[in-house]
């Protein structure tokens, strides 16, 4: 039967689909966004037309209003802070990564928009299971994976929560062949369907809605940059070592032109939002 109980052991088990050696820890992944910070926040300039659109679209729907206070959980370097901020009266970006943050309150003073944005560095499982937002927002974040993180959104939440994740797998192209070509298969990415909490929230009675947004992107880096990246990203993945680094460095090198290299990213993301005050009744 798909109740509650199916749906969370699915995505349970869709999280432990990686067949890799190991899987960094909190403090490896936020060393990680820690050095690249920077590219990130480049790359969110690059990509802001589709996250403005996803915007506009909670806006056009009242998800937000121009006095919404909104909690961003796993804002990195304001993918979705920086475009709520333009459309709310005050967003709390929340991250582990103070170099994210960092890039965070540089572009917001770029946008001038720091007076609406407040930064803060730590994990939010740790805050206070109270109504403290009128938004509870989290968008491809490892923070929200299971049931309780689900669950505590609505704790979070006065009124709103939405949650942005994949529609499918996440179609980075180096990315998914450098894998396979290190790991001998392809990445699962089935851990970030936003199928599960859509079920779950279903299934828990909330009337969840959810509207998708397919967006094609090419980013172009320099070789050294590359391998730089992803030699520190299978790293996390317990690969590392002179033989890891002259496969990604020999295989960057062959689809490199004039030095750099194009990461093409085709994709499609799902945009999910419920009230979280808010339950259908059970007719009898």
């Amino acid at each position: 039967m798909c109740n509650t109980k199916f749906w969370t052991d699915a995505w349970q088990e869709a999280r432990y689909t990686y067949q890799v050696p190991r899987y960094g820890s909190k403090q490896d992944w936020q060393h990680f966004w820690n050095t690249f910070a920077e590219l990130h926040a480049l790359r969110n300039r690059q990509s802001r037309p589709i996250y403005n659109a996803v915007i506009e679209g909670l806006a056009a729907d009242g998800v937000i209003t121009p006095f919404s206070t909104v909690l961003d959980i796993g804002c990195g370097a304001g993918t979705y802070t920086l475009p709520l901020a333009a459309k709310t009266r005050q967003v709390t970006g929340l991250d582990t990564a103070e170099q994210m943050l960092a890039m965070l309150q540089s572009e917001a003073a770029h946008e001038g928009l720091t007076c609406r944005i407040a930064p803060l560095n730590t994990d939010w499982l740790e805050l206070p299971a109270e109504p403290a937002y009128d938004v509870v927002f989290a968008a491809n974040t490892t923070a929200i994976n299971d049931y309780d993180s689900l669950m505590k959104m609505n704790e979070l939440s006065r009124g709103v929560c939405c949650l942005v994740g994949f529609a499918g797998a996440y179609h980075s192209k180096v990315r998914t062949l450098l894998w396979e070509h290190l790991m001998g298969t392809p990445p699962e990415h089935a851990a970030f369907d936003i199928q599960y909490p859509f079920n779950i929230l279903y299934q828990e009675r909330y009337l969840p809605n959810i509207k998708f947004y397919s967006y094609r992107e090419r980013y172009r880096e320099t070789l050294t940059y590359m391998i730089e990246y992803y030699t520190s990203y299978f790293r996390l993945f317990g690969l590392e070592g002179p033989e890891t680094t002259a496969k990604i460095t020999g295989f960057l090198a062959n689809r490199a032109v004039e030095d750099y290299c194009t990461e093409l990213i085709n994709t499609t993301i799902g945009v999910l939002w419920w009230r979280a005050d808010r339950k259908s009744i059970i007719l009898e």
